[in-house]
């Protein structure tokens, strides 16, 4: 790799600077990953994920790249802008779109604008609903379905008031390198992405190109509810989901035949989509789920339920990561999702789901509560109008069923 190039790619000035970054930048392909426990899987339901976030940007020497939805925890930045200003290579994904019920979404990108780090937008029409950091001298990804706010990484009081979510921290080489290369396919993507701030050269790929861990999912280039339809069809023995946002009916429609098979359905739903006025399709899959057999819950603590997970018993395989139930998450937003049959992974997800079923966790708190539907609005009369004359014997008296009266005559 020559100056030029990491020039391109820090878009700063300084060549005694350029020149370690770029030493340090010619070993990360053959460096030795660093010692580690292995994976970890974070709950922000009773410990401090960001905490752990905050210290592998403050030990990273080698460069960072992170992609965002939103991120309106400023303690995020910061560390980030410290370690730029250090001398280590940055890289941001963003799209503003994120700003929409985050306002300080675009306080935090203006500090890492204003503070000189390369960063380019999403322009396509679906989102960026990636969530990911990733530390390339210490060979870590950080990933899931949290957004990087004070509220998704750290609960307000364990295991009462928080955001339901599962956060990998992982090291796997196959994981962090289908990153790397993910990570460069969008940096320099020219059709979907356009420059934002501080670059001033085309962007350049970094890393080496490695191959895909075909247990990643990367929506939209691959469909993720074709996907994990396919994993539900096969399973014999158990499902257990935990969805944000349910819209997409190819997946109620799978569940649903599951049931007809026999095998029993589980599902933790967050109440606050159920009647959301811009969702309606979320109630009218949930209702479906309901009266189709499948066992729901939602969530009785403070916060949201904003977890996407699915278990999948009989195959050993957890299905998590950003994608929701929807049709955009499937294929036309920018995704991360993982089918993995790690052991230690299922079965951390089988107790999150467990404990959060039963409502045995240590403090002795209600997680979740049965869920109950809800009957439609009130009906209103609409035409013809209220104690007028009609002249005529074939009048159509005609009336509206309400936002969540799917059917009605």
């Amino acid at each position: 790799m020559n100056t030029s190039h990491v020039r391109r790619h820090i878009g700063r000035a300084g060549v005694g600077r350029l020149l370690i970054a770029t030493l340090l930048f010619a070993t990360i392909a053959g460096a030795a990953r660093p010692a580690r426990a292995g994976e970890r899987l974070c709950d922000p339901s009773f410990e401090s994920c960001r905490d752990e976030v905050l210290t592998l940007i403050g030990q990273e020497t080698i460069g960072i790249d992170v992609a965002f939805w939103f991120m309106d925890d400023s303690r995020y930045a910061s560390a980030i802008i410290k370690r730029w200003q250090a001398g280590v290579p940055v890289r941001v994904l963003i799209d503003p779109r994120g700003d929409v019920g985050h306002p300080l979404n675009a306080d935090v990108r203006q500090q890492l604008q204003d503070a000189g780090i390369p960063m380019r937008v999403r322009t396509a029409s679906g989102i960026l609903h990636w969530k990911t950091m990733l530390f390339a001298g210490q060979n870590i990804v950080d990933f899931g379905g949290a957004n990087y706010s004070p509220y998704e990484y750290v609960p307000v009081t364990p295991y009462v008031n928080y955001t339901d979510e599962a956060i990998l921290f992982s090291d796997d080489p196959a994981v962090v390198n289908s990153f790397k290369t993910k990570w460069d396919d969008l940096w320099t993507d020219t059709t979907n992405y356009a420059d934002y701030a501080n670059i001033t050269n085309p962007p350049v790929r970094i890393y080496p190109t490695f191959p895909i861990d075909p247990d990643l999912n990367f929506p939209p280039g691959q469909d993720y509810a074709n996907r994990a339809v396919g994993r539900y069809n096969l399973e014999t023995q158990q499902i257990d989901v935990l969805m944000f946002r349910i819209t997409d009916q190819r997946h109620t429609d799978a569940m649903l035949n599951a049931v007809a098979r026999h095998v029993p359905v589980r599902l933790i739903t967050e109440q606050s989509e159920y009647r959301d006025p811009t969702r309606l399709w979320d109630a009218w899959n949930v209702d479906r789920l309901y009266v189709g057999g499948v066992q729901i819950r939602q969530r009785a603590h403070e916060g949201l339920n904003h977890e996407k997970a699915v278990i999948l018993y009989s195959e050993g395989m957890t299905i998590f990561g950003s994608s929701n139930w929807t049709t955009p998450s499937a294929n036309s937003q920018q995704e991360h999702n993982y089918f993995t049959t790690k052991t230690a992974m299922f079965q951390w997800f089988v107790d999150q789901f467990n404990r959060k079923w039963n409502n045995t966790d240590p403090a002795g708190t209600v997680e979740t509560e049965p869920f109950v539907p809800l009957p439609p609005d009130k009906p209103a009369y609409q035409t013809p109008a209220n104690a007028a004359s009609v002249s005529t014997n074939t009048a159509t008296l005609t009336w509206y069923g309400g936002p969540w009266a799917h059917n009605y005559d």
